[in-house]
């Protein structure tokens, strides 16, 4: 008994050998296996820091994107602000050109009035003179026989009073 106690024991043994083998083979399938997911994890983490990295560097070129597109935006309002204006200004230039246009064609149509009114009045000024240099003309030669006709009137008289002169030695009056 005591060589089957020890065959037994050996079997045990030899079992216990076999099971510890196997549990051994086991477990370094598993630390394989665990060691594989956990370089996967480290992968797949790496790989999220990675993807984080790059959703962060997008989240900032996002920022600055939509920094810029504001920037642009604000430049498209001020833009449309200022072409509204200047739109506003042209319209108001336009209108003040048309009424300048009007009223350069009013002062016009006054200048050619006041030249034809000017010509009428230098073609009156000149039958005016023409009529003056006419009347000029009769008036010296009225003054001319005026003169004439004191002249002979001075002589007449003068020739009066020499008779009258040569009349009264003769015929004086009487005294009183």
């Amino acid at each position: 008994m005591k060589s089957f106690l020890k065959n037994l024991l050996i079997v045990f043994s030899l079992s216990l050998c076999v099971v510890i083998a196997i549990q051994g083979h086991q477990q370094a399938k598993r630390l394989r296996k665990m060691q594989t997911q956990q370089d996967a994890i480290f992968q797949k983490d790496e790989h999220i820091r990675d993807l984080d990295g790059v959703v962060k560097s997008r989240n900032e070129e996002i920022q600055r994107l939509e920094g810029i597109k504001n920037q642009l935006t604000e430049m498209v309002k001020s833009n449309r602000a200022e072409i509204t204006r200047q739109r506003q200004d042209l319209d108001k230039a336009d209108a003040e050109i048309a009424r300048n246009t009007r009223q350069l064609a009013e002062y016009k149509s006054a200048l050619d009035q006041a030249n034809e009114s000017i010509k009428q009045q230098n073609e009156n000024i000149k039958q005016l003179n023409e009529q003056l240099v006419k009347l000029a003309a009769e008036r010296n030669e009225f003054v001319e026989k005026h003169n004439k006709l004191a002249e002979d009137f001075n002589d007449l008289v003068k020739k009066w009073n020499e008779q009258q002169s040569a009349l009264s030695g003769t015929n004086a009056p009487a005294k009183k």
